[in-house]
């Protein structure tokens, strides 16, 4: 019975050392994330520039509603999610919003629950979220915040300090780990992190 109990407490030791191998990865992989971002020089505040583009959205999907126009879409764009992709940015480049919409919607019945959501979601916030997707590709600190009807500056400008404290404290902390490798005897403590 007891030899059982021992075994039973080593499956569980087992375990619980393979759990903490992979909280300690997943930790690991935090860090470099973090340190990843503190290394970027700028946070970059997107919201003015989606705020615009939903706004002209929104203008543009009332038109379409109302069927002003009529737009076809080129099915070479309709070859691949990449080149829908491809063909929704250029078209919010050059400003042609009615086409992005009525395009959005059209890859949804080709790609449904796709990137380009199904048809029961809000075209201009899939496409805001493309838009803010393919402006941010392989950058680290930008953010936008959109689609209220209440003013977010000061949210805004909450996240953005809030961004700088953590950039900070995180210097803070390098130096005392680099204060720490200069003088191995000494032992730092801090209580402001």
């Amino acid at each position: 019975m007891e030899i059982l109990a021992e075994l039973e407490l080593c499956r569980r030791l087992y375990k619980l050392h393979f759990q903490l191998l992979l909280l300690f990865q997943a930790y690991c992989k935090l860090i470099s994330q973090v340190n990843t971002i503190k290394k970027e020089a700028e946070v970059i505040n997107m919201s003015e520039e989606l705020a615009l583009l939903e706004s002209c959205l929104k203008e543009a999907e009332a038109a379409s509603d109302s069927g002003i126009e009529e737009i076809e879409i080129a099915e070479a764009s309709q070859a691949s999610t990449e080149t829908a992709i491809h063909s929704l940015i250029e078209a919010l480049r050059s400003k042609e919003f009615v086409s992005a919409v009525a395009q959005v919607k059209a890859f949804r019945s080709i790609w449904p629950h796709d990137i380009f959501g199904s048809s029961e979601d809000d075209p201009i916030q899939t496409l805001l979220h493309i838009y803010f997707r393919h402006q941010t590709l392989g950058q680290t600190g930008s953010f936008a915040v959109v689609g209220s009807n209440q003013d977010m500056s000061e949210a805004s400008s909450k996240l953005m300090e809030l961004n700088l404290e953590i950039r900070e404290s995180l210097r803070m902390v390098q130096s005392y780990h680099l204060l720490g490798k200069i003088k191995p005897g000494v032992s730092l403590v801090s209580t402001g992190f």
